[in-house]
């Protein structure tokens, strides 16, 4: 099971037991958009592409990680060694892709932290990119990740949903002496 701690987080694998609740978190996040007038997951039919057994395949897979803060849950994403959305030469350089992000509400920085220990992570297991899309027509989300210093790096199409990919160069481990 790959995990990262630093001080009282820990990003892991989800176990069997805790798919549901990785699930709640993103059903949670669609009516978040909805009260707040965003219009992205709620709109694309998000849930029919991803539902339920969508994410017990990924936690079977070793690839649905939740983040703590001790025992509680702040945040859910997939981390996949592959994705379709970028083109073939991409994948030459090895890098892991987050999908399916979302945070629970009332937990500020929590996406923030996730990321944080998403990159640590990538460096640890020798990726070179940590990857990632964010739809076209959000604005704030594209300047936070822009921010946060991932790259735009072309565009993808998903069903009804249009993104920007974007990549962060992860900085190589030193070997330990």
């Amino acid at each position: 099971m790959a995990h990262i701690t630093q001080g009282t987080l820990t990003l892991r694998n989800a176990t069997s037991d805790e798919v549901s609740q990785a699930f709640d978190i993103i059903v949670g996040r669609i009516q978040w958009m909805d009260l707040k007038g965003i219009r992205q997951w709620n709109v694309t039919r998000y849930l029919e592409r991803f539902p339920y057994s969508y994410y017990v395949e990924k936690q079977q897979s070793g690839e649905l990680y939740l983040l703590f803060d001790r025992s509680t849950l702040l945040a859910t994403a997939v981390l996949k060694t592959a994705d379709d959305r970028w083109p073939a030469e991409a994948h030459r350089q090895p890098a892991l892709y987050l999908h399916n992000f979302a945070t629970v509400p009332g937990h500020p920085g929590s996406g923030l932290r996730f990321l944080d220990l998403a990159e640590q992570l990538t460096a640890t297991l020798g990726y070179s990119f940590l990857r990632l899309d964010c739809a076209v027509d959000n604005p704030f989300l594209n300047d936070y990740y822009h921010a946060l210093g991932y790259s735009p790096a072309g565009t993808c199409t998903h069903g009804l949903y249009q993104g920007i990919l974007r990549q962060k160069k992860m900085a190589p481990k030193a070997p330990k002496s």
